[in-house]
């Protein structure tokens, strides 16, 4: 197969772990920084912080300005940023594999010493309250919010990534850097290297600039034995907005990351809503011309998952995509799917994948995902075996555990008087 790369693990001097993947057809090279540090690791109060450190991480070092670090990254065409999760935050640095030597020292520098300032964590608050805002005035980002906060209670992944204007408004320095004290450790970090690289070269130059000191051992597999697994029941609720459309999102506790027939699951994302040939798309809006936007998506976590399906229509419509959502999903439950049927979809996702191997970018996160999530190695070639190992039966089994009416959850947004709505689904499935 294409793209072929040579993977290597080891530990860093100070028992931070090492990852590379040398793909020598590449001239590009991605360096990521995975920290257990998300949504989920907050405490009350705290929502929002791992966010709000990632951003401050950028805002300037002992030996660089923020605007020095730009440039740095600017003059070799390079791309340098973050994202923060539910359960963890990545940096992530692209440029060319002969600059390796910069990535190592930026990446090192802004993780070693970020300041951290005051006057900067005053004017990025005003920035990240602008994110805030920016969500609230976008229905599609918010109901999907609501619907976490509703599929989790009051468990930390049901939190919103970004906080609250509350809490995003109280966090100062002693907040902010007791967090990045706190997370920020070799025993909570791992690193991800994709690219023509050698593994011992990469080692030596981060072991000479990545100093992070800790006196924990090695955290294997990122264990989370300290955060409680959320309980997720069936629930509904709806939010009155002055909105032309109604926008709604179903779903049903999904699988975590390790599951055992996860791939089953992913097959059943791709056949109700992952492109344009899915199912709810040529029938809601295809054939139907109900919506514009219906899609379905799965987020997999350490110890559970959502199974969730979008879609934004007129408040008249509703009624009748959410009849067109329970038919699709009942087929699903109640009968097999045709192996022809299942073929193009494992085609479909096999060939997703293997256009993503084309990527350092997401062959560096691929790596790093799987020591997180997994604790080994998967190749390309491993995967795409796990895919063809999916059956018709096993896809109807994964339906059938998933898609149980007592298990729904909604969150709807839109005009008034739709509250009876959420009940017609339950009844649909």
């Amino acid at each position: 197969m294409r793209r072929s790369g040579r993977f290597q693990k080891s530990l860093l001097d100070n028992g931070m772990t090492l990852l590379t993947e040398s793909v020598t057809q590449f001239q590009s090279l991605s360096i990521g920084v995975w920290v257990t540090a998300g949504t989920r690791h907050e405490k009350p109060g705290e929502e929002g912080l791992s966010h709000f450190l990632e951003h401050m991480m950028f805002k300037g070092t002992e030996r660089r300005s923020a605007l020095d670090i730009a440039l740095a990254v600017d003059r070799v065409g390079g791309e340098f940023n973050a994202f923060t999760a539910r359960e963890y935050t990545c940096f992530h640095l692209l440029l060319l594999s002969r600059d390796l030597n910069l990535a190592v020292d930026i990446m090192s520098d802004v993780l070693l010493s970020s300041k951290l300032a005051q006057e900067e964590i005053e004017r990025e608050r005003k920035v990240i309250l602008q994110e805030i805002s920016m969500v609230e005035d976008n229905p599609e980002e918010l109901v999907h919010d609501l619907f976490f906060e509703q599929a989790f209670g009051g468990h930390p992944l049901g939190k919103p990534i970004l906080g609250s204007p509350q809490t995003v408004s109280s966090f100062d320095r002693p907040t902010v850097y007791s967090y990045y004290r706190r997370h920020y450790s070799p025993s909570q970090m791992l690193i991800s290297v994709v690219g023509d690289v050698d593994h011992q070269r990469v080692k030596k130059l981060l072991n000479k600039h990545l100093t992070l000191k800790s006196k924990e051992a090695p955290r294997q597999q990122h264990k989370r034995a300290n955060l409680h697994r959320p309980s997720i029941k069936g629930s509904s609720k709806t939010y009155a907005r002055d909105l032309e459309q109604t926008h709604v999102v179903i779903g049903f506790p999904g699988v975590a990351y390790n599951h055992a027939d996860r791939f089953s699951a992913y097959l059943l994302n791709v056949y109700l809503g992952g492109g344009m040939s899915s199912s709810l798309f040529q029938e809601i809006r295809e054939k139907r011309g109900l919506a514009y936007t219906v899609y379905s998506s799965l987020a997999p976590f350490s110890d559970t998952g959502l199974f969730s399906i979008y879609v934004g229509t007129s408040p008249k419509e509703v009624g009748t995509c959410m009849d067109v959502i329970g038919k699709e999903l009942r087929k699903l439950r109640d009968a097999t799917l045709d192996k022809d049927a299942v073929d193009v979809l494992k085609q479909n996702l096999k060939s997703t994948i293997l256009l993503n191997a084309d990527s350092v970018e997401s062959r560096m996160s691929a790596i790093a995902r799987n020591e997180m999530f997994f604790g080994r190695y998967y190749s390309m070639q491993d995967v795409v075996r796990k895919i063809d190992k999916v059956t018709p039966q096993s896809m109807r089994a994964i339906a059938k555990q998933t898609f149980k009416p007592g298990k729904l959850v909604v969150a709807l947004m839109g005009p008034k008087n739709l509250k009876s709505l959420p009940r017609k689904l339950a009844q649909h499935l």
